[in-house]
């Protein structure tokens, strides 16, 4: 048998899925209504959760390497005259 919280979380499920325009425009709303309340919340959660920040930030900080030696090597090929090396 299934418990009124249980049937609460499958019809917030069930509703997410279906209308999910809906869903973003109220957290979106709440959001700018909020904003010290989400401002504290994001705070607290990166506080607690010190080891995943760490690791979003190592590999955004990789991807961005990743993407600047890319665009130099480019304007290498372009400089050279192999622009048509170049992946777009």
């Amino acid at each position: 048998m299934t418990t009124t919280a249980e049937k609460k979380l499958v019809y917030n499920k069930k509703y997410r899925e279906k209308y999910p325009e809906r869903v973003l425009e109220s957290a979106k709303k709440y959001r700018d209504n909020n904003k010290d309340k989400v401002r504290a919340a994001v705070k607290n959660w990166r506080e607690n959760n010190s080891e995943k920040v760490r690791e979003y930030n190592r590999k955004y900080n990789d991807k961005k390497c990743i993407e600047k030696e890319c665009a130099e090597w480019n304007d290498t090929l372009r400089e050279l005259g192999y622009a048509d090396l170049i992946n777009a």
